[in-house]
């Protein structure tokens, strides 16, 4: 496997524009054999959307690191069960989302064990290092929305399209389009 490759600006979802140029799948049949490098070449247009959406998910920079880790860990494993049928990039994100999801458990599990006191319900946090007040603002928005509009939102901001965050999500169509027109509107009036 590859170093890793774990970085990325705090809360960016990077360029939200879109998916990799081109076929992926010389990348992908010259990683599936163990190229390292053919695998950082389709790993790294992708890193930066999924640390944003991990930490967004976890809603802090350590959790989030974790995630990424898991994730990059489960794209290289998992290569055999890539059918191709989506972008690499959505395939990385649908994991990326699975991973912070996975670290939120773990986290929360973990805390109720250590520290009783701390199971009842907390506020999320309040701020985080190297991060501008629109972040601070943004990720607070963010944490009111519910998780199946929250998830949604990223994963399509994140650049997947409707319907692969329909299939990532494993919910119809129209119910994705909702949740994400309502999590937007939130957000606008949150924000506004």
């Amino acid at each position: 496997m590859p170093a890793p490759l774990v970085g990325g600006d705090i809360g960016d979802l990077g360029d939200l524009g879109g998916d990799m140029p081109g076929d992926d799948s010389a990348l992908v049949a010259a990683a599936r054999s163990g190229d390292p490098e053919a695998f950082r070449q389709l790993w790294q247009p992708v890193e930066r959307r999924a640390f944003g959406l991990c930490f967004h998910l976890t809603a802090n920079r350590p959790d989030a690191l974790d995630a990424l880790q898991d994730t990059q860990i489960a794209a290289w494993k998992g290569l055999d069960r890539f059918e191709g049928r989506a972008p690499f990039a959505a395939w990385v994100l649908a994991i990326a989302r699975n991973s912070a999801l996975s670290v939120v458990r773990r986290r929360s599990s973990h805390d109720d064990l250590l520290f009783p006191e701390a199971a009842e319900p907390r506020a999320a946090e309040s701020g985080f290092d190297e991060t501008v007040a629109g972040l601070v603002d943004l990720r607070r928005a963010l944490g009111t929305l519910s998780p199946a509009h929250r998830s949604a939102l990223l994963l399509w901001a994140g650049g997947l399209t409707y319907e692969q965050t329909a299939a990532t999500l494993e919910v119809p169509l129209n119910t994705v389009k909702v949740w994400i027109f309502r999590g937007r509107q939130s957000l606008r009036e949150l924000l506004g």
